[in-house]
C-alpha cells in the first residue's frame, strides 16, 4: 500500500514551501503493521521535543490527531509498513525568516510497504566514512530534515563496497552510522557515543539505554576503533543489526545482541 497524505487529505506539498527549499522540519521513520505502529510514543516525544527546540507550531492537539491518523492507517495493513511522518514549517512569504504568530505546521504522512535488508540479518560490513559529520550543538539529537551527510555517506558505503558506514567529527570522535545508532563492545562493557554535539538520538537507542542501565555513552575515537570487540547498529526500520565486519576486521556476534532484541521485542 502506497499512500501521501498532506494534513490528513491526499496531496504534495507545493514547491515553493520551505520545508523543500530549507528543509525547515523535523521527520520521523517508524516500522508499522496491522498491530499500529512500533514505539509511536517514543516517536511522537522525540517530535514534540523538535517543534519545542526549533520554536515550531504543535499543540496536544496536533500531535493527539496525528496519532490516532498513523493507529487508524495500520488498520488496514497485512505487511510490515515502512510510516514517513514529515512536520514542516509554513510561513507566509519568502526567506530564511519567519512570523512566529503567523507560521502554520503541515504534517505529511507517507505510507508504503517494507523489506528488511538481506544483509540486516546477515550482519553489516561496515567501513569509516569518508564525509565527516557536522557538529552543531543546537540541531543534535534532532531528526531535522537537513540530512547531508547521511546522503554523502551513503556514496561513501557504495564507493567503499560495504553495507555501512561509521561517521566522524573532524576531530575524530565517532558519533553514529549514516542511518543507525551505534552500539559497541569494550573493554568488557557496551557503549554508544554520545549525540549531544552531532547526530541522532535515536528512539531505538533511547529505549535500549533506559531498558539496559549498565550500557554507557563513552565517546570512541577512530583510532579506537581496533579494540572493539563487538558491536552492533540499530534503528527503527531494521531494529538491531549485528556488525560482522568492522574496518575489514571480522567480529563476533555477541550473546547479548540477542538478549537487547528480545526484550524490544517485548514492547515494540
Amino acid at each position: 500500500m502506497h499512500i501521501s497524505l498532506l494534513n490528513g487529505v491526499s496531496g504534495a506539498i507545493p514547491l515553493s514551501h520551505r520545508g523543500l527549499a530549507y528543509g525547515d522540519g523535523l521527520f520521523e521513520t517508524l516500522l508499522a503493521d496491522q498491530h499500529g505502529p512500533h514505539f509511536l510514543g517514543p516517536h511522537l516525544d522525540r517530535l514534540s521535543a523538535g517543534t519545542h527546540r526549533l520554536g515550531m507550531a504543535w499543540s496536544s492537539a496536533q500531535r493527539l490527531a496525528l496519532r490516532g491518523q498513523l493507529t487508524a492507517l495500520c488498520a488496514h495493513l497485512d505487511a510490515p509498513h515502512l510510516i514517513k511522518v514529515m512536520l514542516l514549517r509554513s510561513n507566509p512569504g519568502r526567506g530564511y525568516d519567519f512570523d512566529p504568530l503567523l507560521q502554520q505546521t503541515d504534517v505529511l504522512v507517507q505510507c508504503s510497504p517494507y523489506h528488511r535488508p538481506d544483509w540486516a540479518a546477515q550482519g553489516a560490513s561496515v567501513a569509516l566514512s569518508e564525509t565527516h559529520i557536522s557538529v552543531n550543538s543546537t540541531l543534535a539529537g534532532m531528526k531535522h530534515l537537513n540530512r547531508l551527510d547521511s546522503v554523502l555517506a551513503r556514496q561513501s558505503a557504495r564507493r567503499q563496497g560495504v553495507d555501512e558506514v561509521l561517521m566522524a567529527t573532524d576531530s575524530g570522535s565517532i558519533v553514529e552510522a549514516s542511518s543507525a545508532n551505534l552500539f559497541f563492545f569494550r573493554h568488557g562493557y557496551w557503549s554508544t557515543p554520545p549525540v549531544d554535539q552531532a547526530g541522532v538520538a535515536g528512539v531505538i537507542r533511547q529505549q535500549l539505554l533506559t531498558r539496559f542501565p549498565d550500557i554507557q555513552i563513552s565517546a570512541l575515537a577512530v583510532d579506537e576503533l581496533d579494540q572493539v570487540d563487538a558491536a552492533f547498529l540499530s534503528n527503527s526500520l531494521m531494529g538491531l543489526v549485528p556488525i560482522e565486519s568492522l574496518m575489514a576486521r571480522p567480529l563476533p556476534r555477541h550473546a547479548d545482541i540477542h538478549l537487547f532484541h528480545s526484550e524490544l521485542a517485548k514492547t515494540c
